[in-house]
């Protein structure tokens, strides 16, 4: 199966606007064909995929899989979007899909598109949203889809307001449809919050505002992954720009090492993070970005660090037991300058000395 998980969907800002109705597999089918258009196309194609790759990028299971896609390709060809044209003050209708063409036997389909959306899908030079096909195939609800691309479309003012209505409408909500309230919040809003959050490159928070007792408008404020791992904090920004500084200069300014340091600094604490990065200095021969991503992951570090943690405690006692006094069953014997202790028919060497002071059985004198 091919992957097109890296493929980007552009859509012109009017039709991210547009009213229509669509379950999330008809979403996910209109996203992978646009995403399949190239920047520089001056029309379309006839889109070709192999059926059991739709199967699986769109999630139809639970058999019946044919008569199923079939469903969904004739309500594509005969479900009506409706597309506003503020600059033009126009109100278009048309269809998402000219046709659908079943080769059975070989186990392909042909789809294209219908050709009135020509002017909202191809040669895009402004006015327009894009985003990557993965960030929406992993969405389950159709809701999440659709508030998602609305998002995306405001992601560089960082919010959007919607009145309550034209939000419900957007979403494909009929007037009678979770009209109270609290079932429009916990079956529409709090579930695709949490899907986009999880699964997209942004994040996402809602409020809303009241006239009365009526609550009239939505406020929805978007911010990017990256952004989102922000350090506010001036003391924790310190201490990310110590850490960012001890990786490898060549992958400082990567984005990925740069959101792991984040992420693991504001979760397990700098001395974590810092033992991973020292590792990874120390141990990685190559591919150092995944090495320091996965140390830091799994703290690969751990017994490297205890290690050098003992090998430090035992060199800072070596230089404690130089010239020292050093109690012995009772009695008090001094030190030589290499930490040697003779006594009456008896030589105590400074390994042994170390090894008997932390059993208990010798006691170091300060």
């Amino acid at each position: 199966m091919i992957d097109k998980s890296k493929n980007l969907v552009a859509k012109d800002n009017n039709l991210v606007e547009a009213k229509y109705r669509l379950s999330i597999q008809e979403q996910r089918l209109i996203a992978i064909m646009v995403s399949d258009i190239k920047p520089d196309d001056k029309d379309f194609k006839t889109y070709r995929y192999k059926i059991k790759d739709i199967l699986s990028w769109i999630g139809i299971e639970d058999g019946g899989y044919y008569k199923k896609l079939r469903a969904i390709t004739r309500r594509l060809i005969s479900r009506c979007i409706t597309i506003y044209d503020p600059k033009n003050e126009t109100i278009f209708q048309t269809s998402w899909l000219a046709g659908a063409k079943y080769h059975v036997k070989k186990g392909y389909i042909d789809l294209s598109f219908h050709p009135d959306l020509k002017p909202y899908l191809l040669q895009l030079q402004k006015c327009f949203t894009q985003y990557a096909l993965k960030n929406v195939l992993e969405l389950k609800s159709k809701y999440a889809f659709r508030l998602y691309e609305l998002c995306k479309q405001y992601q560089s003012v960082g919010k959007r307001k919607f009145k309550v209505d034209e939000l419900r409408e957007l979403l494909g909500l009929e007037k009678n449809e979770l009209k109270q309230w609290v079932h429009f919040r916990t079956r529409v809003l709090e579930i695709a919050q949490r899907e986009i959050n999880k699964n997209t490159d942004i994040k996402i928070k809602y409020e809303f505002e009241k006239w009365g007792r009526k609550i009239e408008y939505i406020i929805i404020h978007i911010k990017s992954k990256d952004k989102a791992n922000e350090i506010e904090d001036k003391e924790l920004k310190g201490r990310y720009t110590e850490l960012l500084k001890m990786v490898i200069k060549d992958y400082r300014d990567k984005k990925t090492i740069q959101n792991a340091i984040i992420k693991y600094l504001k979760k397990k604490g700098f001395d974590y993070v810092k033992r991973n990065i020292e590792y990874a200095n120390e141990k990685a021969e190559k591919n150092y970005r995944s090495f320091l991503i996965q140390s830091l992951k799994e703290d690969w570090a751990l017994g490297w660090w205890e290690d050098l943690q003992e090998e430090s405690k035992r060199e800072l006692l070596i230089k404690k037991i130089k010239n020292a006094k050093v109690r012995i069953n009772g009695e008090i014997y001094n030190t030589n300058e290499n930490g040697f202790v003779f006594m009456k028919g008896c030589v105590i060497p400074p390994g042994k000395l170390i090894e008997g002071i932390k059993a208990g059985k010798y006691e170091l004198i300060n």
